[in-house]
């Protein structure tokens, strides 16, 4: 009888990771179809973007320039390192196995190998860009506001510290 559990115990063992396997090889797949990899290089692309915009938000001077210039490629060189997809794809899989099932993800392959699911990837990279652009000015827009609204939280809390202190 023990030998039948212990044979039980190891076949539903061996059954599991077989299934976690072909789990994570579909995962695999799922990256690979959709870009992920190439959506990091995206990612890379805004951030350097960001760091432009940065020189300009700090008022670089064009004496300052080779400085600033120095600075950011030391700023690209760690993020492509600490954040390179090397690093990520690891953490990435892992996200996707415990997020979704077996059936979620064949479902995902599917549509993501129809015209429609093509497409999708090839125009989604525009919209999401767009998107950030909207975003971006968007809170642009609002940059004023808030720190209008933090000068009053300042003004209010020195209020209240020397009301306090008067008492």
């Amino acid at each position: 009888m023990k030998y039948v559990l212990a044979l039980t115990l190891l076949l539903v063992s061996s059954m599991c990771m077989a299934s976690d396997a072909a789990k994570r090889e579909s995962v695999d797949e799922l990256m690979q179809i959709t870009g992920v990899d190439s959506m990091v290089d995206a990612m890379y692309s805004q951030m350097e973007g960001m760091l432009q915009g940065m020189s300009q938000q700090m008022g670089v001077q064009p004496d300052e320039q080779s400085i600033y210039d120095a600075y950011h490629k030391k700023m690209v060189a760690l993020m492509r390192t600490e954040m390179s997809w090397d690093k990520m794809k690891e953490p990435m899989t892992e996200i996707y196995l415990s997020n979704f099932n077996e059936k979620e993800i064949q479902g995902m392959l599917d549509f993501y190998k129809s015209e429609v699911g093509k497409a999708t990837l090839e125009k989604l990279p525009v919209v999401m860009q767009q998107s950030m652009q909207v975003g971006q000015k968007l809170a642009q827009n609002m940059m004023p506001k808030i720190q209008g609204l933090a000068e009053e939280l300042k003004a209010e809390l020195e209020k209240h510290r020397q009301e306090k202190a008067a008492e």
